[in-house]
């Protein structure tokens, strides 16, 4: 397919625009003009240039602004200043991206002339559908029209240079130059009559045109990714408004991803976790603009696991098992742990059975009772390591406490206490108990007082820290020694020894050693005993005992909480916060777990508006006397002249003044950054205006009165503003 063919066939199959359906035609009825007319017209390539980087929509034909770069044949100085106006837009065609557009006008200082797009067209290939400063856009087009347009522009600029250079010139030369009364000194004055108006056709102006977004909204382009705001034309011409449709303009804001409003979806069923996010675009005034709900992005899927380490393990006395525990977390797209589900039992790894054990347990003896008792603890094995599930305690097995003197063997098992001083013997014996089937001794031996006048004593034994503390059986017993009197006078037959008084063991808790990486706790316990010679006595001071089992943190909720960074989005600011679950020590103070990002704090607008004026400037008006055109309004005049004292008349333009300045308006956060471009505005006062009749056939020209320029006020610029729409 040639080229022509493809051009012709995308123009008539979605052309919308007229100004690009002339291109369409241009094409097809090419071949019906004349060669001579063809050889006439001369064809250039002008190059042109975008002057930022301006998207290009799909179809349908968009107003845009060129610079001219260069045009055969003309100087430098015409094309200095000037605005191309065209009319864009791109196709698809068989995987190609083709741009096509037409030039409509150029433009300079508010001045327009308007070109036929006939004349000028371009198609080209793009990449992407935009076009880049970077790259320069050539369109074949008629060099006469162009210059000649070119022409027009900077021959009215010279106008207005010549006008300003006459209007100082006369009011250099003063009244010298002022044209003085006929009757004075023409004798002929006094025959002469006024002539009769001429009948001057009203000049009805040249049509002007600007582009606005006012009433048009900003059309958000999801499959692009964009926002683009809408602008329309509007035509004056002899007073009338005519408003055309709004239209995609150059104005476009790229659309963001905002994953921090929207939670991640948690779906129990898949064991995943799946991110949202929304679409949002800062506008031109730095405004944050939220496009879509939040979406579920695909591509950050996450797997929810389970995880042990943060539970403990429960242990049921009833089913005498130990369930193994375990939260559901995932890693989300910070890289930061979020869990979807506190401690319940574990999934993946099977409760296991509670073992009751005597290993690490001793026989508590209860001398006065006459009876001893078994202790046992409980544990359980799990990922190949044994754990203690609780601490020694009474498991139900009793021995009976037996005095024995003698073995089964006949012989003593302890030596008498041969007194050759005394001439006595004394017995001594010892208490046993029988632990599956063997023996065991549980007091030492100790003399029998039935015999012989021996006694026992604890002095000289009564410092407890001297004493056997049996922390497994819960009990601590007190020490003697044996003695008889000699002339009043004690001698020690034994060492000190243990008692059969038993000293229970008190308890108390002094605090908790924490473990809050795995939710749980140990008391520290003090160990005391109570009634010795030396009264309170402690064992164990604030420590962990042996089989001390965990006391795991009670659950009290989750909530958010800043963590004390913040950011920007646009104007709006967002305090970043962590999602906390609340857990219970067992000493009543709080202990928090970051488990996951919680939605930031919305702070909303923190932006601020900075309005800078610049110094007041003045200019001024100075008629030339004719009838209509005056910026600033007509003043009329009517006297009598000549001997017969014929009445006249006339109305001509007034001179004026003006005051104005301009005012620059920046939008700046909280944090200094400005956001947006700098926006300029120019506001000027309502002219002072001046008759300039002053005599027969003469004027006065604003040099001649004593004028002044109107005030430049507050009030003037909160006007403007609000007429801006800056408030």
């Amino acid at each position: 397919m040639n080229k022509r063919t493809l051009w012709c066939l995308l123009l008539s199959s979605c052309l919308v625009s007229p100004a690009l359906a002339q291109l369409a035609q241009q094409e097809t009825t090419s071949s019906q003009v004349e060669p001579g007319i063809e050889e006439m017209v001369r064809k250039v390539n002008i190059v042109t240039r975008a002057k930022t980087r301006t998207a290009v929509s799909e179809n349908e034909p968009m107003a845009i602004d060129l610079g001219l770069v260069d045009v055969p044949g003309a100087p430098p100085k015409l094309t200095e200043g000037v605005t191309a106006k065209a009319y864009a837009r791109y196709v698809n065609y068989e995987d190609s991206l083709i741009a096509q557009l037409v030039l409509t006008g150029v433009e300079k200082d508010g001045r327009s002339e308007p070109l036929d797009s006939n004349d000028f067209v371009a198609q080209f290939n793009m990449d992407s559908p935009e076009l880049d400063p970077a790259s320069p856009v050539t369109i074949e087009g008629n060099q006469e029209t162009l210059i000649a347009a070119l022409q027009r522009l900077n021959a009215v600029e010279e106008d207005d240079k010549e006008e300003k250079e006459t209007e100082t010139a006369e009011a250099d030369t003063g009244a010298s130059n002022t044209v003085g009364s006929n009757a004075s000194k023409n004798a002929d004055a006094a025959g002469y009559s006024t002539p009769a108006a001429l009948d001057v056709e009203e000049d009805t102006g040249t049509p002007t045109v600007r582009v606005t977004t006012e009433g048009c909204n900003i059309r958000v382009d999801l499959a692009q990714l964009v926002a683009v705001q809408q602008s329309r034309v509007e035509t004056t011409e002899d007073g009338n408004v005519t408003s055309g449709t709004c239209e995609d303009g150059a104005d476009r804001y790229p659309l963001d991803r905002s994953y921090s409003v929207c939670g991640d979806t948690i779906d129990m069923e898949t064991r995943q976790a799946t991110a949202q996010y929304l679409l949002y675009y800062t506008d031109g005034g730095g405004n944050r603009q939220e496009v879509t709900d939040c979406l579920k992005d695909e591509d950050k899927v996450f797997d929810i696991t389970e995880k042990t380490s943060a539970c403990s393990v429960y242990l049921d006395y009833n089913e005498m098992m130990a369930v193994p525990q375990a939260s559901l977390v995932y890693v989300n797209a910070s890289n930061n742990e979020v869990q979807v589900r506190s401690c319940e039992p574990s999934e993946e790894i099977a409760p296991v059975p509670l073992i009751s054990v005597t290993d690490g347990c001793s026989i508590r003896h209860d001398f006065a009772a006459g009876r001893s008792y078994q202790t046992g603890r409980h544990i359980y094995e799990l990922n190949g390591t044994t754990w203690q599930a609780d601490a020694c305690s009474d498991n139900g097995t009793e021995y009976p406490h037996e005095t024995v003197y003698k073995n089964a063997a006949g012989q003593e098992v302890c030596a008498p206490i041969i007194n050759q001083a005394a001439g006595t013997v004394t017995r001594q014996s010892r208490k046993q108990i029988v632990v599956n089937g063997v023996e065991q001794f549980i007091t030492e031996c100790k003399p029998d007082s039935a015999n012989i006048a021996i006694q026992s004593t604890i002095d000289g034994c009564d410092n407890p820290s001297l004493w056997n503390h049996d922390l497994a059986a819960g009990a601590s017993y007190g020490r003697e020694r044996f003695y008889y009197l000699l002339d009043g006078i004690p001698q020690y037959v034994t060492q000190c020894q243990d008692s059969e008084i038993a000293y229970p063991h008190h308890v108390e808790t002094t605090g908790w050693q924490t473990h809050d990486d795995q939710l749980f706790a140990y008391r520290l316990t003090t160990v005391y005993i109570e009634g010795t010679p030396k009264g309170r006595f402690n064992i164990k001071t604030s420590e962990v005992l042996p089989g001390e089992p965990q006391t795991a943190y009670i659950y009290s909720g989750e909530s958010p909480a800043t963590n004390g960074e913040h950011y920007y989005e646009g104007c709006t600011r967002f305090d970043a916060r962590d999602l906390m679950q609340s857990y219970e020590r067992p000493d009543g103070s709080i202990h928090k777990v970051v488990i996951g990002d919680a939605s930031p704090l919305n702070l909303g607008d923190k932006c601020t508006q900075q309005v800078v004026w610049s110094e007041v400037t003045t200019r001024s008006y100075s008629s030339d006397g004719q009838r209509s055109g005056g910026p600033c309004g007509t003043s009329s005049y009517s006297t009598t002249v000549g001997s017969n004292d014929s009445p006249w008349s006339d109305t001509r333009n007034m001179n004026c003044t003006w005051s104005r300045s301009s005012a620059t308006k920046t939008i700046v956060r909280e944090d200094g950054v400005a956001i947006g471009d700098s926006v300029t505005r120019l506001c000027e006062t309502a002219p002072n205006s001046y008759p300039y009749i002053v005599g027969y056939f003469s004027y006065k020209p604003l040099s001649k009165y004593n004028y002044s320029f109107p005030a430049h006020t507050n009030a003037v610029k909160t006007n403007c503003m609000g007429s801006w729409g800056w408030w």
